[in-house]
């Protein structure tokens, strides 16, 4: 009989899919999904099981050594998208799966060796000079481990009889969680043991003990133990006396989701919200794939409709994928929907510890979940029965990621909605201009909500230029007078307020004034941002960290002066104007630490903090009824950004932390500090007008061909050597250019500029160049791709080539 083949993804940088023989013993877990060992060239690699291979050519093919997994990780359903991903992204495929599974999973094999008999004698006799004889002593000390040398140290004694190699395997880390459990062995006995102890007074401990077991059955020992201060000895005593026995049995971990800051619910519906849940119900009825655009201003109920869309789907049996932009802010909506829709809720990030993710991929797997929600990384979770994807704030650039996989989980949800015929709904009080141009041009169905829910006004907006500052303010003060002041009054009200700052630290610049230089980081081209807590300066490219120096490095110099301002300088002159306000900070600097941005909203939910002080954690869909006041400093900073999207991040961001204000029984009120008043972007969002924004917008980037009037490919290049790496980047650029000079037709629908430094031309020691392809048809730019694959793929040594398909980061 013909031996049974696969095909496999290898996780190796290679595009090509690879057929391997399935040896019999195997035969029955050579499903798809599951992780494989296989060799690979001259070197074991893992791979995945994505689909039979018939091996039709009759060749002789190289057999699977191992098969893992089980349940399988992923189903056939998932392998199109996969496939689509590492095509249209321009990625190996077995990378793709690999950097999307849960970390931990993956075993990565490594090159170990031992001594031969003839090596022993050979580290006897050489003398001690000679250099093979360190290198036999530490292979005859660390048997079987990872060899720290390149294979041109080792081969030689290869060669010479003395060393064998080997290849060893190293599993990830996540495990199942194993824990100990107590359960009733006798029920004669257990039943005879309680009531002698209910006749005795001194044993009303034991009593209540037993109890737990005629009531429950078992009980984890861990749990018992936290209950009674003896528990450790009751449970010895009564398993010597054969009425209870230990056993041990996996168990998954829990993330510890909280329902402090939801309200209850379920709240009823305006118009608008059941004329878009009646669609969405019909939609997922259908069982066809059904792309919306849900635009609805902050505080209309976007949230509502999701929870009872997610219903819907759930009751006929599908299940549903919530994804939002912020970590903390998967936290709030897991809490609303494990509040309605019970326990069957996974959540799934890479805020959670590797074990955790581990069990809920587990979870999902094995199909006992209904709802996942999480980040960019949850649109991968392995739910069989797909109905309904949703993704919240579907403007945010967090769903573009920038390493690896450089994938839009936006545009990648909506393609794995097609492949598996389900609803994607989009939501945004200030959707993208992408997905906005879509839903107007047909592509999308147009889902409106433009009023708040209970017909609450939106928040009065003012804007302060804060070029003609009052001669009042201190000098250096970062809030206006008008702000100042409308603090004082918030918090006279016993009201809250947000103070929304898109920078973290605490001085952005130390200048030298007198020779000019500002103080960077020596491995990055980026200034050095100075930290309150550690009074250090940090780089926040590749975690430099120094002390503030006296002099100038330059120059040498006393002459030091800061500049700028960051998230902790505004939460030092907030105390130093309202010392009895309770005044707390929310940026990554200060929530690295798990569960501590959660605690934080749940303080301000509890009205113990009067000032939130932020970044673009505080902007998003957080429902905080006693906020009345919102404070924006510095609002034109993102304008400042080498990005055509400039405009449309610094509207989004406005109009989201304006949006926080006035969505209880009070009116809201939002104070703009800006330079630059008159911009259109930031007019738009004091007039909370989005369709005046998007038609100024998509004007000026129809006229440029920029997104969505064209799309872009970014081809970025990075080295140690800037000599070497510029001549790699300037050869990719002829050769795209002599590439599209050769494709008739293509010439004019295609721009090839540069290559040229990038805006931060160095980081990590990495000089960095880049190539841009612009053009009308995504095809036209694959197609150029393509033709210079080889090139772009293999560079010289000491240098990389990203493709960045659809670059929102440019810097």
């Amino acid at each position: 009989m013909a031996a049974r083949c696969v095909k496999i993804a290898v996780c190796a940088p290679v595009w090509g899919i690879y057929t391997y023989r399935v040896p019999p013993s195997s035969d029955a877990r050579a499903e798809v999904g599951r992780r494989v060992l296989v060799p690979f060239g001259n070197r074991t690699v893992t791979g995945f099981i994505l689909s039979e291979d018939g091996n039709e050519s009759g060749m002789e093919l190289k057999e699977i050594q191992r098969i893992f997994d089980d349940p399988p990780l992923f189903g056939s359903a998932m392998v199109p998208l996969f496939e689509w991903m590492a095509d249209y992204y321009v990625h190996p495929p077995g990378q793709v799966i690999e950097s999307v599974l849960p970390a931990g999973l993956n075993v990565n094999p490594f090159r170990c060796a031992v001594l031969t008999k003839e090596g022993e004698r050979a580290l006897k006799r050489l003398p001690l000079e000679d250099p093979a004889r360190e290198t036999l002593g530490w292979i005859g000390g660390n048997p079987g481990a990872k060899l720290p040398w390149s294979a041109k140290q080792v081969d030689p004694l290869v060669r010479k009889g003395w060393v064998s190699l080997g290849t060893g395997r190293r599993s990830g880390r996540a495990r199942r969680l194993l824990q100990r459990f107590v359960c009733v062995k006798d029920h004669a006995g257990l039943e005879a043991a309680a009531a002698v102890c209910a006749r005795s007074a001194r044993a009303a401990n034991e009593q209540e003990f037993l109890r737990i077991f005629l009531d429950r059955g078992d009980a984890a020992l861990s749990r018992i133990c936290a209950l009674f201060p003896n528990g450790d000895y009751l449970v010895r005593k009564w398993v010597r006396k054969g009425v209870l026995e230990t056993f041990t049995a996996p168990v998954f971990r829990s993330p510890g989701g909280g329902t402090a800051l939801v309200p209850a619910g379920p709240f009823a519906l305006n118009e608008d919200q059941k004329a878009v849940l009646a669609w969405l119900e019909a939609s997922i009825e259908s069982g066809v794939f059904a792309p919306a655009l849900l635009y609805g201003v902050t505080g209309s109920g976007k949230t509502e409709v999701y929870v009872r869309a997610a219903e819907k789907a759930i009751s006929l049996g599908r299940q549903v994928i919530v994804m939002v932009p912020e970590i903390a802010l998967a936290a709030y909506l897991e809490g609303v929907f494990r509040l309605r829709l019970g326990d069957r809720v996974a959540v799934y990030h890479s805020g959670l510890s590797r074990g955790e993710r581990f069990d809920a991929w587990l979870q999902m797997s094995a199909g006992e979940v209904d709802l996942v929600i999480g980040a960019r990384s949850a649109l991968f979770a392995p739910v069989p029965r797909l109905g309904l994807i949703i993704v919240d704030e579907e403007h945010d650039a967090a769903y573009k990621q920038d390493d690896r996989v450089r994938y839009q989980a936006r545009d990648t949800a909506v393609m794995r909605a097609k492949m598996e015929q389900a609803t994607v709904l989009m939501g945004s009080g200030t959707p993208s201009v992408q997905s906005f141009r879509n839903a107007c041009g047909g592509r999308y169905r147009m889902l409106s909500m433009p009023e708040r829910v209970e017909k609450r006004a939106l928040p009065r907006v003012e804007m302060v230029d804060m070029t003609r500052s009052s001669a009042s303010d201190p000098a250096g003060a970062m809030l206006s007078r008008e702000l100042r002041e409308a603090l004082k009054a918030t918090l006279e009200e016993e009201s809250q307020a947000i103070l929304f700052l898109n920078r973290r630290g605490f001085h952005r610049l130390h200048v030298c004034s007198a020779c000019g230089r500002s103080l960077h980081c020596p491995h990055c081209d980026v200034a050095l941002t100075h930290h309150l807590g550690g009074r250090e300066l940090r780089c926040h490219y590749c975690g430099f960290k120094g002390p503030v120096p006296q002099a100038c490095p330059e120059c040498g110099r006393e002459a030091i002066k800061t500049y700028g301002f960051g998230t902790q300088k505004l939460e030092l002159e907030l105390r130093s104007l309202f010392p009895s306000a309770r005044v707390a900070r929310m940026d990554t600097d200060n929530t690295r630490a798990k569960g501590v941005s959660f605690e934080i909203l749940k303080q301000f939910k509890e009205q113990a903090i009067d000032i939130l002080v932020g970044t673009q954690m505080v902007t998003k869909g957080y429902d905080f009824p006693r906020v009345t006041l919102v404070g924006v400093i510095a609002a034109d900073l993102l304008l400042n950004f080498p990005d055509f999207r400039a405009a449309e991040r610094t509207f989004q961001v406005l109009s989201q932390v304006a949006g926080r204000a006035g969505r209880g029984d009070r009116p809201g009120k939002v104070i703009i500090q800006a330079f630059n008043v008159g911009h259109y972007a930031l007019q738009a969002a004091m007039a909370h007008d989005f369709k005046g924004f998007f038609e100024r917008e998509a004007a000026l980037r129809s006229g440029l061909g920029y997104p969505p009037f064209a799309h872009l490919v970014c081809i970025r290049v990075q080295g140690k050597d800037r000599a070497k790496t510029l001549a790699c980047a300037e050869e990719l650029g002829a050769g795209f250019r002599r590439m599209l000079s050769g494709i008739a037709g293509r010439k004019e629908a295609v721009q090839v500029m540069g290559p040229v430094e990038a805006p931060i031309a160095r980081i990590k020691d990495r000089y960095r160049w880049q190539i841009l392809l612009k053009g009308r048809k995504i095809a036209a730019l694959k197609h150029l791709l393509e033709s210079m694959g080889e090139a772009v793929r293999t560079p010289p040594a000491g240098v990389q080539v990203a493709v960045d398909v659809d670059p929102y980061q440019m810097l």
